[in-house]
């Protein structure tokens, strides 16, 4: 479990205590409330194991969920011309840390204040708050963490000028939320959109030699 959720949980458990203790029907309901969601922060927050298989030709997905959109932009912050971006929308079921898409220097963080559109928003990627996480290895790629509209927050694992392998843990967040994945043009992309996506397994990109 990342560290995070006992946090949650902590705060859920004292509700429940505080509800219950008082009684009264009423407030039992709200204790048994507190209850159910300090136990989901335990299932919301998981770690799994995962057994990471590098290869400097791919691009391994920043993180679970399903692919919504895969198309052609231009990136100035890292990349800095056209790219391609797939976005990856993370429900509140998907296990939501972040790990690195491929092994490098982290080269660039930016940390962006924000709107809280819902995760999925067309506006969401530009608008919401965000961090974004500019790796190079053997080619540049850029990943934004984005917060969705429940806690409205997500954190940042790694500094500027720190070395990455491919599949490290790089950040988290909380609750609902979307993470965009920003590539080379010359990207081969190896997923659709609808496709479910595992970080750290799912190869959605690779680059030829």
């Amino acid at each position: 479990m990342a560290k995070i959720g006992l946090r949650y949980a902590f705060i859920f458990f004292v509700f429940a205590v505080v509800f219950l203790f008082i009684g009264g029907i009423l407030n039992n309901i709200f204790g048994s409330v507190f209850i159910i969601l300090c136990l989901f922060c335990f299932y919301f927050f998981r770690d799994p194991s995962r057994k990471i298989l590098p290869n400097e030709n791919h691009i391994l997905s920043p993180g679970d969920g399903r692919v919504f959109e895969i198309s052609v932009v231009d990136e100035p912050d890292f990349i800095k011309g056209k790219a391609k971006l797939v976005k990856i929308f993370l429900s509140v079921f998907n296990v939501h840390l972040q790990r690195s898409p491929i092994s490098g220097k982290v080269e660039f963080i930016k940390m962006v204040p924000g709107l809280v559109l819902k995760a999925n928003h067309p506006l969401a990627s530009e608008k919401n708050r965000q961090n974004l996480i500019g790796i190079r290895g053997k080619f540049p790629v850029l990943v934004k963490q984005i917060a969705g509209i429940i806690a409205q927050r997500c954190d940042l694992w790694v500094e500027q000028g720190a070395d990455v392998t491919q599949g490290d843990k790089i950040g988290i967040i909380h609750f609902g939320s979307q993470v965009d994945i920003y590539l080379p043009e010359t990207a081969e992309i190896k997923i659709n959109t609808g496709d479910k996506v595992v970080g750290g397994i799912t190869v959605i990109a690779a680059i030829k030699n």
